[in-house]
């Protein structure tokens, strides 16, 4: 079992949702691509035997509880708590887990809006970057700092969004292809609302800004692609000279 989303089950923790349209079986699946269908909870993790009778399989529960509306409906508001649905297949799962105290992300009744109950769990990248920066040159250090969250690499065309947050221009174009900026509402007569702006949150996992704007008209920060061109050149003039410096050494052995 994934021990990732068993840990996110059994503390509440949110969990980003994309969909694609090839993914058999899925509920209210794009029409094509991929889509962010927005934060979710896993309620329940459990096994069950599969189709074939051969091995079990991993299922969970996930339950949406975002502030914005789900992309297939034309609902105003958000999510709103509900009742988990009964789930018949857990009579002969294994290995059900269940949360067993309050999550980390629900509801605040008094603000009307999901939120972080308690602290969100510590990155656990940082003591590897910081064991990793000691072999590393001060350049390659600073590059390391300048990656995309998206692709995990070098930024590449660099774009900055309203929220301060950088990306490969790429990646977040990519991120929000197959979505329109603008949501079309339908009351239940047939007869057509006034569209409603589309909320896009930045793919940064902790931060849930508005970046519609900086998707619709992403503006190239020339400065940090400047500064990144300049350190990975200088980067690979060293990695040059010390090559060179090694075969001089064989050839004069």
């Amino acid at each position: 079992m994934n021990k990732a989303l068993r840990v996110s089950c059994m503390k509440g923790y949110p969990v980003r949702v994309v969909r694609s349209h090839m993914k058999k079986g899925s509920v209210n699946p794009p029409d094509k691509g991929v889509r962010y269908d927005g934060i979710y909870r896993i309620e329940k993790c459990w096994r069950k035997i599969g189709e074939q009778a051969k091995y079990k399989v991993c299922r969970y529960l996930f339950v949406r509880c975002d502030n914005e509306p789900a992309p297939w409906k034309n609902d105003v508001h958000g999510d709103r708590p509900r009742s988990l649905p009964v789930i018949e297949e857990l009579e002969a799962a294994t290995d059900v887990t269940e949360r067993k105290e309050d999550p980390s992300w629900d509801y605040d009744e008094e603000e009307s809006c999901w939120k972080w109950k308690r602290p969100p769990p510590l990155s656990k990248r940082a003591p590897k970057a910081r064991k990793n920066a000691k072999n590393l040159s001060p350049r390659e250090r600073l590059l390391e700092g300048l990656s995309c969250t998206m692709c995990r690499n070098v930024m590449n065309i660099p774009v900055t969004a309203g929220c301060g947050h950088s990306f490969c221009k790429s990646c977040l174009e990519g991120a929000f292809s197959c979505q329109t900026f603008v949501r079309e509402r339908i009351c239940a007569d047939g007869k057509n609302l006034r569209s409603q702006k589309k909320v896009m949150k930045c793919p940064n996992r902790k931060c849930f800004i508005d970046i519609s704007e900086s998707v619709k008209n992403p503006q190239v920060n020339h400065g940090l692609m400047g500064t990144i061109v300049s350190l990975q050149r200088k980067t690979e003039d060293e990695i040059n000279e010390d090559t060179s410096g090694v075969e001089s050494c064989q050839d004069s052995n």
